[in-house]
């Protein structure tokens, strides 16, 4: 049965992780792949216990088994994706980037449509130092996918400004589109104020904050962030008196909730940054 391209993306940030350093698997793992060893002992060269068994290697850091078992399955179906797709992820976690690369342009040209591979060749571009041919394939997979995933839209901006640290407002631009077509995403609505922030956006900035802020019950932070936007726009004033509403907040605050550390280290932070400049003139801007 064919997969939907939205199981694909929702699979994408297990299948696509980087391993860190070979272990040996253990508990209910090592049970499944002693069963599969047993299995492929009287079935040998069956792909799908290959690829089962190839993956658990895998998933454990055990990276020259996992490629055994994804070569023996290739081999034996030659016309076997999954398996191609596999050893390629094996070849970019063992820094074999070329041949990872030529692996997911077969795995491509037999399934232009197949998400995985496309965030896999996206990720090997940009590990190669080639950002900017990453980024058609970011736009790819977000005109590809019905309900692309917002970390898409947030690679797909990062690998824009690691291009070009000048395409701010490129890369502001694609993450607008992620929020209209996936509503205020938290993480889309931060990343959109650092671009804005980037781009010296003031009042953007303000507003995408009091638009946060709309909907939560505790804003002591936001406001300091709005104060923190205002004093790096040289409005020193302005910033002082955002400080002075969050400490009003954190004043406002239960007991319990203003003992906190982290309570306690805002309330430093606020007065520290109250007391730099106590007559609250404007500055020029420092950017």
């Amino acid at each position: 049965m064919r997969l939907s391209r939205t199981f694909w993306l929702a699979t994408l940030a297990c299948l696509l992780a980087r391993v860190g350093q070979p272990a040996q698997a253990h508990g209910p793992d090592h049970e499944v792949i002693v069963a599969l060893t047993a299995e492929i002992a009287r079935n040998p060269g069956d792909p799908e216990r290959l690829l089962h068994r190839g993956e658990r290697y895998r998933s454990h850091g055990d990276l020259a088994s996992a490629r055994l078992d994804f070569q023996a399955a290739l081999s034996n179906n030659p016309a076997c994706h999954p398996a191609r797709l596999r050893l390629a992820l094996v070849a970019r976690d063992q820094e074999k980037l070329p041949e990872s690369l030529q692996l997911l342009d077969q795995t491509l040209a037999a399934q232009p449509t197949n998400l995985l591979a496309r965030v896999a060749r996206a990720d090997v571009l940009i590990r190669s130092g080639r950002p900017g041919e990453a980024i058609p394939e970011y736009d790819r997979i977000i005109a590809d996918s019905p309900q692309p995933r917002p970390d898409v839209f947030l690679s797909r901006s990062r690998t824009l400004l690691a291009h070009d640290t000048n395409a701010w407002a490129r890369a502001l631009e694609g993450v607008e589109d992620g929020i209209r077509r996936l509503g205020p995403v938290p993480s889309l609505q931060l990343h959109a104020l650092e671009l804005e922030e980037r781009g010296g956006r003031v009042d953007a900035a303000l507003a995408r904050i009091d638009a946060i802020m709309a909907g939560m019950d505790r804003r002591e932070r936001w406001l300091a962030r709005r104060g923190d936007v205002l004093l790096a726009a040289g409005r020193t004033r302005d910033a002082r008196t955002e400080y002075q509403r969050s400490l009003a907040a954190l004043d406002r605050l239960p007991e319990r909730l203003r003992r906190t550390i982290a309570s306690e280290e805002l309330r430093q932070e606020l007065e520290a940054k109250l007391a730099v400049n106590p007559s609250g003139n404007q500055t020029s801007p420092s950017r």
